[in-house]
């Protein structure tokens, strides 16, 4: 399939999302587009899936003009998109999942035999390892966007989007993607990736797309430098150079000592793990998904119930205690998957600021919070 965006626009009162944007996917190619957060990318995509009607311009698929009322006529015309946030009902399984929306019936009832058989055959191909009955919400990050593009694949999508897919996964799960994406552009899948990483956009693009502030600045392909693309970019001179400073490491801030995990299933997760960090220090915790590495922050911020060993911080013992006594211990957490587990997206931003605060001075107390001193914490936070 060969697909061409002519001069999309696409307003938001009087904010041009995107200003005339031409853009040309050819068959079975990996297709970056390039820009920093705002640019443009993920609403031009939008627009492509049918989640955002245009308000000027033309898609075109093998040289017809197309328009797509909803993501359903994208997804019939060969469209898929996986999302930054995935589109997954959590307490849904991977099968229920993977047919939600086009459910294959057998004498009038949902035949979740054939919906298992579709996962393990799409998995299969290319080396997953999911399980058709397992709830998405129990799955890591990781495996969940390889949902995500089982889903997308069911629909026999010939132009797959992948909207920033790098930014939840680590290392190792961003080099499997990428042997994904190459798998499905060497069978004739486009692949349009959108990303602000320079690393990534060379090591896996055919051609790239830069935008900026809403248009086409540039085009290029992998072997161009990172400084080229990063000023094509941001629209001035870039310095890649990194001036890192000796790390000074201090005294021990904490201290885990034979730190042991047991699942609800008795498998014992976490087996005598031991380590210091010291204050100036970043201690880099590495492993393949799957192997204790949720488990030790969860266990470290009293997420986990059968939690043996020791964790000091600053001589104070960590196990045993609640989350809220942990964060109110100094620690802080970012986890994984932030949408689910870090944000209440009904709240605003200066709410979310202070959702481990809200409860005491100056933002409230256990009766009411003060609104204002919420709003003044965000203005300070935020200029």
């Amino acid at each position: 399939m060969k697909l061409e965006l002519r001069g999309i626009t696409k307003t938001f009162g009087s904010f041009v999302a995107n200003d005339a944007i031409d853009l040309v996917v050819q068959p079975g190619e990996i297709h970056s587009l390039l820009g920093e957060n705002g640019a443009g990318k993920s609403t031009l995509m939008n627009v492509l899936y049918g989640l955002y009607r245009p308000d000027g311009g033309q898609i075109v698929i093998d040289d017809e003009p197309v328009s797509f009322a909803d993501p359903g006529d994208a997804m019939a015309a060969g469209i898929g998109m996986v999302h930054q946030h995935f589109m997954l009902v959590p307490v849904f399984t991977v099968a229920e999942n993977l047919v939600l929306g086009h459910e294959p019936t057998r004498r009038g009832l949902l035949d979740i035999g054939a919906a298992r058989t579709l996962v393990r055959e799409i998995s299969a191909r290319f080396g997953f390892e999911l399980d058709p009955d397992a709830l998405v919400e129990d799955l890591p990050v990781g495996a969940q966007q390889r949902v995500e593009i089982i889903k997308a694949l069911s629909h026999r999508a010939e132009v797959l989007v992948l909207d920033e897919p790098t930014a939840v996964l680590t290392p190792h799960e961003t080099d499997e993607l990428m042997a994904i994406m190459r798998q499905l552009r060497d069978e004739g899948t486009s692949i349009v990736f959108i990303t602000h990483k320079l690393r990534e956009v060379k090591a896996v693009s055919d051609r790239i797309t830069v935008i900026r502030r809403g248009k086409v600045v540039g085009e290029a392909d992998p072997s161009a430098d990172q400084a080229e693309l990063a000023s094509l970019m941001v629209g001035r001179q870039v310095s890649l150079a990194q001036d890192k400073a000796e790390a000074e490491p201090g005294e021990v801030a904490l201290e885990v000592t034979d730190l042991r995990v047991t699942d609800a299933a008795g498998t014992r997760v976490l087996d005598g793990v031991s380590f210091d960090v010291r204050h100036g220090e970043v201690l880099g915790i590495a492993g393949v998904q799957g192997n204790g590495q949720t488990e030790l922050s969860e266990a470290l911020l009293g997420l986990e119930e059968n939690v043996h060993g020791s964790a000091r911080l600053e001589g104070r013992e960590l196990v045993g205690l609640s989350t809220k006594q942990v964060l109110d211990a100094g620690v802080g957490f970012v986890p994984e998957d932030r949408t689910h587990d870090a944000l209440i997206a009904d709240f605003s931003v200066a709410e979310n600021l202070v959702l481990d605060q809200h409860d005491r001075p100056p933002f409230g107390s256990a009766l009411a919070m003060r609104l204002r001193a919420i709003r003044d914490n965000a203005a300070r936070l935020i200029p």
